[in-house]
């Protein structure tokens, strides 16, 4: 019996240096080709809190894992473009424009995509709730919902990005490593790739964004002209850091 404390006591002390052992978590990167040939890089947040935020993300900043830019930005005020709720702040009571009929909304860790009419503004009772919890409401183009492509065939060729649900309820960022792309056939790529629900990510000439690859950050993005202009990112970050 009198072992018994001592092994207690060891085993204490095993677990309490395992914890401190545990890494940081990082961003999960999977490169995929579709039947079409195209090649796609996945970026899955893993333990990471995804989180959309309206100050520039610090590259010196370890618990920042992965940044891109989300809602589009209002070219007249250069603010984010129908961001209505922000980390439990009511930003705008209304939509701005009439052509985005995504809804994404984030509480905690728990990421909802959902699709209203164009030019709709989510209930108030919605945007209070989220207002309440702290959460973030924001509202961007639909590519995929419920596993159909959205948009027509046709329009204009660029890299494209998305916050995307797939099949399994994971999330994760896809970019094309194409530059030349419409959104119709990133559609259909992404369905290739599992997707359920799938929103656009602003791209074009504000595409710059980056993640952290071991001890390096490597840039993502091919224009990178209006990066100054960017007024908020889509971030994956330290669920620790989050919570500051």
């Amino acid at each position: 019996m009198k072992g018994f404390p001592t092994a207690i006591l060891l085993s204490l002390l095993l677990s309490l240096l395992g914890c401190r052992s545990h890494p940081a978590p990082t961003v999960r990167v999977e490169q995929r080709t579709v039947a079409s040939g195209r090649q796609y890089t996945l970026f899955y947040p893993g333990r990471l809190a995804i989180q959309v935020v309206t100050r520039l993300p610090n590259l010196d900043q370890s618990e920042c894992q992965l940044s891109v830019a989300a809602a589009y930005t209002d070219l007249q005020t250069n603010q984010p473009l129908d961001l209505l709720v922000d980390q439990g702040q009511l930003r705008q009571a209304r939509v701005k424009v009439g052509w985005l009929d995504g809804v994404l909304t984030i509480v905690n860790t728990t990421l909802t995509l959902t699709r209203i009419a164009p030019g709709q503004t989510p209930p108030h009772a919605l945007l209070e709730q989220v207002r309440r919890q702290n959460g973030t409401l924001l509202l961007q183009e639909l590519l995929v919902y419920q596993g159909q492509n959205l948009k027509p065939a046709g329009g204009s060729l660029f890299q494209r990005r998305a916050l995307v649900e797939l099949t399994n309820h994971q999330f994760a960022v896809i970019e094309s490593a194409s530059d030349s792309l419409t959104l119709y056939q990133f559609g259909e790529d992404l369905r290739a790739l599992g997707a359920r629900n799938a929103l656009y990510l602003d791209m074009g000439d504000w595409d710059e964004g980056w993640y952290r690859k071991d001890n390096s950050v490597v840039k993502l993005g091919y224009r990178r002209t209006q990066t100054a202009r960017q007024s908020n990112w889509l971030v994956f970050i330290n669920p620790e850091s989050a919570r500051k």
